[in-house]
């Protein structure tokens, strides 16, 4: 039995989170479970960073089975029973918030496919409010990251010199530049459902609906405005940047 739990920050890579086993429970009496298990939308998924961070451990054991674990400011995120052979970083790499790190699996005592993810902070905590608290800084970090994208002036500020810089993107045009992983990261911590494939550098059909969302419901775009695409300089970036 497994439900969709809405996350602000992803540590899947669809942004689709099915909750199979809860932290204890949900139970302080039960102090088994120290974190949260979870399964794509499909079953298996890739795991993306909760945050950035750099890897400090990747292990084995007979009951975690293979683990990463990343640090973070004062605390770790952990994510267990992974694929042996679908893990993408080392230790010691440098992660971006989002970044693939690895696939699930069913190794160590899992019975099936997924991932066990923890907060460890001093100990176990509870992870929920490290999934669902808003980024306060990922607004800085989208501009930076944008800026860097697009050639404009890096200081996380974005003005007129940043809006000149931007560039149309759709679904066949600059569809996979590398502007679109930054978009994406940004809105899937606005809590926007990036779809199947999630934060893949891509400009799909799903990202085209994304868009179309942002266009009507905070954009306020009507009719043929609303066309899933961002055109430079013009509204959706300007809202985007908050510049207006």
């Amino acid at each position: 039995m497994s439900k969709l739990l809405n996350v602000q920050n992803n540590i899947l890579k669809s942004g689709r989170h099915y909750l199979t086993s809860d932290y204890k429970t949900r139970n302080e009496n039960r102090s088994t479970h120290n974190g949260m298990d979870f399964v794509g939308p499909n079953g298996i998924d890739d795991i993306v960073a909760l945050a950035s961070g750099t890897v400090a451990y990747i292990r084995y054991d007979s009951r975690s089975g293979h683990w990463i674990g990343i640090k973070s400011d004062n605390y770790e995120h952990r994510y267990f029973h992974l694929d042996g052979n679908k893990i993408y970083v080392k230790v010691g790499s440098k992660v971006n918030k989002g970044d693939v790190i690895a696939t699930m699996g069913k190794s160590g005592n899992a019975t099936n496919y997924n991932v066990h993810f923890a907060i460890y902070k001093n100990g176990y905590v509870d992870p929920l409010p490290y999934l669902m608290a808003s980024d306060s800084n990922a607004f800085e970090t989208f501009v930076k990251d944008l800026q860097a994208a697009i050639g404009a002036n890096v200081d996380g500020i974005p003005g007129p010199e940043t809006l000149a810089k931007t560039i149309t993107i759709n679904t066949s045009t600059n569809w996979n530049h590398k502007a679109v992983k930054v978009l994406q990261t940004y809105l899937a911590s606005l809590g926007y459902d990036l779809g199947k494939y999630g934060i893949d550098g891509k400009f799909g059909p799903d990202m085209k609906k994304v868009i179309k969302d942002y266009q009507k419901n905070i954009v306020g775009l009507t009719g043929n405005y609303v066309d899933g695409s961002l055109t430079a300089h013009m509204y959706t970036w300007k809202k985007l940047l908050k510049l207006s």
